[in-house]
């Protein structure tokens, strides 16, 4: 009995599971998301805490709103729906972790092999905000009822465009399984020859994570917070969780249908299967950063301008990328 625990704990599926690229790395990988949009932040707005507060670049401080946060009181209102109320936090700050198993970190590097894996991604995608919709709607309050109106307009607007964005991804792989086209990218990245789809995507996953400018359904100047409003304590750590692990998992995304996944120039004397994890992580770094930052040097638009944006604009730019796909696919590639 010992000796088969043993063996199933050193087992390459609990490995992948456990540690990397399962929960102990994904949790990791969150919480510094977090510190380093602090330390972002506060590089572009000058400001004095992010900065220094701590004795290891901050990190104590992290540290310390996550003990603030657990150890506060959880405040359900008295007209909401307490199960729902209670249990939507818990199960969307889950749902993103689901992405994870269907992403390659590299050839050898997946929880979860699929030959349909995209589609299985944008599925965890799609369900995932259904919780927080849930949760605002338990909450029986003005403020969250508001935010949960702003939210679900976004999805109807965003969702679609980035669905589009996928296809012509897969058309040029000729398959949806993400690790089919990561090897695809091998010669060049398809940004270069999907541009578009490129931009419609990243467009349409910082809706879809509410960062600014599209964070209209937590807007904190206009509607407190939004439809986190009544949230308090460790049920609004879990709904922070899942929003960092879906911005998380889509920077990857970014990182696997775009710009080459890991591929990238060899290193000597590191091995391929350390190599590969490490290009994925820096380009989806990137792709971060530049998400984060936005946060900083860009103002919240407008509900009117947020559905222009994306029925308007975003969903022709797709359909148009699918047309220039089929094109490059019948005459050039």
């Amino acid at each position: 009995m010992f000796s088969e625990v043993i063996k199933l704990l050193t087992s390459d599926e609990f490995i992948k599971a456990a540690v990397f690229p399962g929960i102990t790395f994904v949790m990791l990988y969150a919480l510094f998301t977090v510190w380093y949009e602090r330390k972002l932040l506060a590089r572009v707005a000058l400001r004095i805490g992010p900065l220094h507060v701590g004795k290891i670049a901050g990190i104590f401080q992290l540290v310390a709103d996550a003990v603030k946060l657990l150890t506060k009181e959880v405040i359900v209102p008295s007209k909401s729906h307490r199960i729902l109320f209670v249990a939507s936090p818990i199960i969307g700050g889950f749902i993103p972790l689901l992405t994870f198993a269907f992403i390659p970190f590299g050839r050898n590097w997946i929880i979860y092999p699929s030959d349909v894996s995209l589609l299985l991604v944008f599925a965890v995608v799609a369900v995932s905000p259904i919780p927080f919709l849930v949760a605002a709607w338990a909450s029986r309050s003005k403020y969250p009822f508001i935010g949960m109106l702003r939210l679900g307009f976004q999805l109807f607007a965003y969702e679609v465009p980035l669905f589009l964005a996928m296809i012509p991804v897969a058309m040029v792989a000729g398959s949806l399984d993400l690790q089919v086209i990561v090897t695809a990218q091998e010669k060049f990245p398809f940004i270069l020859v999907l541009p578009f789809s490129f931009i419609v995507f990243l467009v349409s996953s910082i809706a879809e994570v509410e960062r600014i400018p599209f964070d209209l359904p937590t807007a904190e100047q206009e509607i407190v917070a939004g439809w986190t409003t009544e949230y308090s304590g460790v049920l609004l750590e879990f709904i922070q969780l899942g929003v960092y692990l879906k911005a998380d998992a889509l920077a990857v995304i970014t990182s696997i249908l775009f710009l080459g996944g890991w591929h990238g120039p060899d290193i000597p004397f590191i091995p391929i299967e350390v190599q590969e994890p490490l290009w994925l992580m820096l380009k989806s770094l990137i792709i971060l950063s530049l998400v984060l930052f936005l946060r900083g040097v860009y103002p919240r638009i407008t509900i009117d301008r947020l559905l222009d944006i994306g029925w308007r604009i975003l969903i022709p730019l797709a359909l148009l990328n699918i047309f220039i796909a089929a094109i490059l696919i019948a005459y050039i590639l």
